[in-house]
């Protein structure tokens, strides 16, 4: 077991400063080195490969129950959640947490709550704000938190909404993330340990042990008039000093940024459901336009009510043009 946790976060860009900071580590570093970078659940990963060759320490896919040992890299696989618990690793395939799983705020929440202020959270290259939440609690727990510049950073968001979350941070180049680090795991290593490092951000019931319509887990701030673009639920705020996010009845959490960009693409998936749903009631009015759905002959049929289905079905195709157009403007 380890004393001290050196967890890193990264999206899209955050191979090179990942590989910068790995290969400026010393073998003897008195800290478990978790890393999370998004990726797909279908992908396959050969990151803790490519991260052995890159400098001293050993590196592997995390499994579950593992033990966390000073001076060793664990990479969440893909499609799992990385966390700690109860001092051992812990993978989860809960709830998408900013549309990714594994997710960086997943990863700092937990080990903010169990090592407090022998944490040191860092920050890489990525788009949206996933691990922004993470970074704060980490700080309100006495952490470190390090984060790649990201005016130098080839996609800046991730480390500009940690900045913004984590009063104190740090944003150095990604040259200089392996030096800052081993400079706060020392300083990390002279701090005691509390047993309640951080409060549990998860809430400690869930919406089916409740008899409450308006329910609220102990860590929500208040109910909104939002939908979970995941499943559908209601949105819950959560309120941190430095940062507000949202959660869901079921455990889908999303950032500001991160529910912006979910509800940009769940709206899409709507649109174009619409679409499909005109596109088919303008063939139903055309059919009942030429064809009398009781067979009748030609001189029986209703004309005026056929000319009447004609019109709609015109109207409806109008409907039709100008959504269509819409999106495949939206698209470009």
């Amino acid at each position: 077991m380890t004393g001290s946790v050196v967890a890193v976060g990264g999206s899209a860009g955050s191979h090179p400063a990942l590989l910068n900071l790995v290969g400026g580590l010393p073998a003897d570093l008195p800290a478990a080195v978790l890393v999370v970078i998004h990726v797909g659940a279908e992908a396959s990963s050969r990151l803790p490969r490519i991260l052995s060759r890159a400098g001293r320490l050993p590196a592997a896919h995390a499994t579950d129950g593992g033990p966390l040992r000073d001076g060793e890299i664990l990479v969440a696989p893909p499609g799992s959640h990385l966390l700690v618990e109860d001092k051992s690793v812990r993978l989860d395939s809960g709830p998408r947490v900013n549309r990714v799983r594994p997710a960086a705020d997943v990863l700092f929440e937990s080990v903010a709550r169990a090592y407090g202020p022998r944490v040191t959270a860092v920050v890489l290259s990525g788009t949206m704000d996933d691990g922004a939440v993470g970074v704060a609690l980490v700080s309100l727990a006495g952490g470190r938190v390090v984060v790649e510049d990201p005016d130098q950073a080839p996609h800046g968001s991730m480390p500009k909404a940690a900045l913004a979350a984590a009063p104190g941070a740090l944003a150095v180049p990604a040259a200089g993330l392996a030096a800052a680090v081993i400079r706060a795991v020392y300083q990390a290593a002279a701090e005691p340990v509390r047993e309640e490092a951080a409060r549990d951000q998860r809430g400690s019931t869930v919406m089916a042990d409740s008899s409450d319509p308006g329910y609220l887990a102990e860590d929500e701030t208040r109910l909104t008039r939002l939908a979970c673009p995941d499943c559908g639920g209601v949105l819950a705020e959560i309120s941190l000093p430095s940062i507000s996010y949202f959660r869901c009845h079921v455990g889908h959490r999303f950032g500001l940024k991160a529910l912006a960009g979910a509800q940009a693409e769940a709206s899409e998936t709507k649109l174009w459901s619409a679409l499909a749903a005109l596109e088919e009631q303008a063939a139903i009015l055309r059919h009942l336009a030429e064809h009398d759905p009781a067979g009748a002959s030609a001189g029986q049929r209703d004309d005026q009510e056929q000319k009447a289905y004609g019109r709609r079905a015109d109207e409806v195709s109008e409907l039709v043009r100008v959504l269509r157009a819409h999106l495949r403007q939206d698209s470009r």
